[in-house]
Parts: structure tokens; C-alpha cells; sequence
């Protein structure tokens, strides 16, 4: 199934990235910028969306950070380090390049390793066990 998002969720989506990228991750902008995009996933029939977006807003709302460390690479074992460090020094950057990438995501969804991406992060936050 290919999803095109309509011209109104994208520029959601980009007022979002814009917010981030100059102020990081506030919590309190983020959570209800984050509550507004989810109608318009309901609205276009995509689950899997609607439910990465409330997740995450119930994520950053409850844990007051986005510490989901998405872009982190396997060591040599084969094993991800699945949260960012948030007491390291580059924690304000990686926490924010890790939600932009997840902005990136949501906003092609039609790309199928992006919709493989969004079920593995959908269950990292299940696996949390937080919901």
C-alpha cells in the first residue's frame, strides 16, 4: 500500500523538524504539535502512523525526553544500545537527530524500509512497557 501524505501533514511535519532544529525537544511544544498531526494519520487511514505519533507524544510527555536512540549501530556482537545516554555530554544533539530522523520517517511512509523502521520503533516503545 503506498501512502501520500497531503500537503497539510507535511507542512505539519516540517513546522515540527523547524521547531526541533532550533529549540530541541520541548516538551510541552512537541507533545501538542505532536497531537495535532495525529488526526490527519486517522484521517488518511494509516494505523501504524497515527499510532507511532501518539506513542510518541505519550513517550515525551511521560519521560519529559525523546531518549529512543534510532540511529544507534550494532556493535560487533550483533546488540543496539537502544536509548541514548541522556547524562552524556551530546545528549541534546543525539536526542535531536534521533527525533528528526523519526520525523523523517513518518513523513514517507510510502518507502517500505521506512514503514519497517516505524513498526520497530512503535515496538520499542511497547517493549518499554509503559502503555
Amino acid at each position: 500500500m503506498e501512502a501520500t501524505l497531503n500537503k497539510k501533514t507535511i507542512e505539519l511535519i516540517e513546522e515540527i523538524k523547524t521547531l526541533v532544529d532550533k529549540k530541541g525537544i520541548v516538551k510541552d511544544s512537541i507533545v501538542e504539535k505532536l497531537r495535532e498531526l495525529r488526526p490527519h494519520f486517522i484521517e488518511q487511514k494509516e494505523p501504524l502512523l497515527t499510532r507511532v505519533v501518539r506513542l510518541t507524544a505519550e513517550y515525551i510527555e511521560d519521560q519529559s525526553v525523546f531518549d529512543l536512540n534510532l540511529l544507534a549501530e550494532e556493535d560487533e556482537d550483533g546488540n543496539i544500545d537502544e536509548a541514548i545516554d541522556m547524562d552524556g555530554e551530546d545528549s541534546f544533539s543525539e536526542s535531536k537527530e534521533n527525533f528528526l530522523y523519526l520525523l523523517d520517517l513518518i513523513a514517507h511512509p510510502d518507502n517500505q524500509l521506512n514503514r519497517e523502521e516505524l513498526q520497530r520503533v512503535k515496538q520499542l516503545y511497547l517493549d518499554r512497557g509503559l502503555f
